[in-house]
């Protein structure tokens, strides 16, 4: 694998890091004061619950500093700060949080995303599509082979991704078994958005039906097709029109339109590297949830990098150096 051809800023990286805790509660929390407010009936006995939309804030910011349930407990929970930003007079427990991820659904942190992303993404959406596992296996590899653990291939989940071209944001997820393949969930990975401008993936995705959906929402589908492929469209004008490009002259420009596509091995690249290429939690639901505040985690940095970059006129991706 080459080295990359470009990087993220590092002026911008720095300045964002410096104060990348205070800005992250404090976009968490605008994000949180958007959805409706849950009124708990009276209770004589007991805590005053606490407010759904902070536990969610709570549940996010605790993989974005990295933190075990136990790291919350001692490191986390005791700080003035975060509580005071909160508006909080006593930081929930380690369980109080822990309950909460059992509480909020999958769908709550689709929404919880697509607030977040709102107003970052132009009305025509350029989507990058692809799958990659993540090992279920909480132990590490080196420790695996130390007391002769078999590790097999599919001891893991897949991920299904749609990521934006422009600026790397993770816009929807899909998690599965392993042996699941990726074609079936191409159309549910893209069915949130209204307009789409390109979609770029893997020959898995390769499919008359797929070409016509991605026209049908004003896009152009660019996928790599298989050698023995022939352009009969069989109702799919979309498809036809792809092939003809594919097996032109031009068949060149289809090509560097796809290689693009190496864009989603770098967001792939970066959640493993930063978040770990395991889970930590045993139960599946749990462990799906905990891999979405990964991706939400993660579109949270890179929000505060584009911002930063706007406001002062900086560009986020500079050439590395050799």
């Amino acid at each position: 694998m080459g080295k990359p051809k470009i990087r993220l800023n590092p002026r911008i990286r720095s300045a964002v890091s410096r104060s990348l805790l205070k800005q992250g509660v404090c976009f968490l929390l605008g994000i949180a004061m958007l959805l409706p407010k849950k009124e708990q009936p009276p209770s004589g006995r007991g805590p005053k619950p606490y407010d759904y939309r902070k536990i969610a804030v709570l549940c996010i910011l605790r993989i974005l500093m990295l933190k075990s349930y136990e790291d919350y407990e001692i490191e986390v929970r005791p700080r003035q700060d975060i509580r005071k930003w909160l508006g909080l007079d006593k930081m929930p427990s380690k369980s109080t949080l822990h309950r909460g991820m059992e509480t909020f659904s999958m769908h709550f942190w689709r929404q919880w995303n697509s607030a977040m992303l709102k107003a970052w993404l132009r009305e025509r959406v350029n989507v990058i599509l692809d799958a990659s596992g993540i090992r279920i296996i909480g132990s590490s590899i080196w420790y695996c082979i130390r007391i002769k653990r078999s590790i097999r291939k599919h001891d893991c989940d897949k991920v299904h991704l749609a990521v934006c071209m422009d600026n790397l944001f993770v816009l929807n997820w899909c998690i599965t078994a392993s042996r699941k393949h990726e074609s079936p969930f191409f159309e549910r990975l893209l069915k949130p958005f209204k307009k789409l401008g390109l979609v770029l993936g893997d020959p898995g995705f390769c499919a008359r039906k797929h070409f016509q959906f991605v026209a049908d929402k004003g896009g152009a589908a660019f996928i790599w097709f298989k050698k023995n492929v022939t352009a009969k469209a069989k109702m799919c004008p979309a498809w036809k029109a792809a092939v003809t490009l594919w097996k032109s002259v031009l068949s060149w420009t289809y090509k560097a339109v796809y290689n693009q596509r190496s864009k989603i091995e770098a967001v792939f690249s970066a959640l493993k590297r930063r978040y770990g290429d395991h889970f930590h939690s045993r139960k599946k639901h749990l462990r799906r949830r905990e891999l979405a505040l990964r991706f939400i985690a993660y579109n949270l940095r890179l929000i505060l990098y584009v911002r930063y970059a706007r406001q002062h006129g900086l560009p986020l991706w500079v050439r590395a150096k050799k």
